[in-house]
């Protein structure tokens, strides 16, 4: 994708995209590509289950679909073990 080429999915703001092999792209609202890091996060459900969201290396949050969201406060974090 270049500047020029921005999807029409893309049209409303950043995304990322995931291509077959599980290869993550987020793509600006401009077009540019964004080469810092992706990460993702697990999520507990309000149905007990776990889910999951993407957090960009400048703390830009997306949901599994890609689009952006606010940070989640249901984020599933793990406690230090004290030993």
């Amino acid at each position: 994708m270049t500047e020029n080429n921005v999807p029409e999915s893309n049209l409303g703001g950043d995304r990322i995209y995931q291509n077959l092999h599980g290869v993550m792209q987020l793509v600006n609202k401009d077009g540019t590509i964004y080469t810092g890091r992706i990460d993702t996060r697990s999520i507990k459900l309000s149905d007990g289950s776990l889910g999951y969201v993407h957090l960009t290396g400048d703390n830009r949050w997306f949901d599994r679909a890609g689009m952006p969201i606010t940070k989640p406060t249901n984020l599933v974090t793990r406690e230090k073990n004290s030993e």
